[in-house]
């Protein structure tokens, strides 16, 4: 038996070798990506928050904001509202198929191709409740960003009151200063 004959015996165990390495590579791959999801890649799918859900988070938010403020020496009785420029979201688990093969079609001329044909299916994965109902698993939850705040306070009109409000303002929510908004109660 010449090397000519043996190459060629070798040919299609050597090409399905290759595919199941580049197979096992692409899996790998996905696999590490799954694992060790970047910001950029969780963002894409994701279903908001409901609003009612949110307004019940901002009025809660806003009666904490409100009692704390309150204590600021000088405001007396504070009213807050917190204005959202979107409602969150949640990022949920998915669990990623990809079925990938590759077919060889040689003609008669000796000359030869692979033909790869590969599907994708993204499937958000649930865990079932007590009660026989399933819901989603949730990685990770994005809180809404905040776009302004409005402070009424009775002291609002002294500017030292008003300059310790929207400090604490800025510490509580990290927005600037811009976004913040002092105004005397009537």
């Amino acid at each position: 038996m010449n090397l000519k004959n043996f190459l060629s015996d070798k040919k299609g165990d050597l090409m399905k070798n290759i595919a199941a390495a580049v197979l096992f590579g692409v899996l790998l791959i996905l696999a590490g990506d799954m694992l060790f999801k970047t910001e950029d890649t969780e963002k894409n799918g994701s279903p908001a928050r409901t609003s009612a859900a949110e307004e019940a988070g901002s009025s809660d938010l806003e009666t904490k904001t409100e009692d704390i403020l309150s204590k600021v020496e000088g405001a007396g009785r504070v009213d807050v509202m917190i204005t959202m420029s979107d409602s969150g979201e949640a990022v949920y688990a998915q669990e990623n198929k990809i079925n990938s093969s590759l077919t060889e079609e040689s003609a008669s001329q000796g000359d030869s191709r692979g033909i790869e044909t590969r599907t994708e299916e993204n499937t958000v994965l649930t865990v079932n409740n007590g009660d026989g109902s399933s819901s989603p698993v949730i990685i990770k939850e994005m809180t809404a960003e905040i776009s302004g705040i409005v402070i009424v306070a009775e002291g609002g009109d002294d500017i030292l009151v008003k300059n310790s409000l929207i400090r604490a303002a800025q510490a509580l929510f990290g927005v600037p200063a811009n976004k913040v908004e002092v105004f005397k109660m009537g």
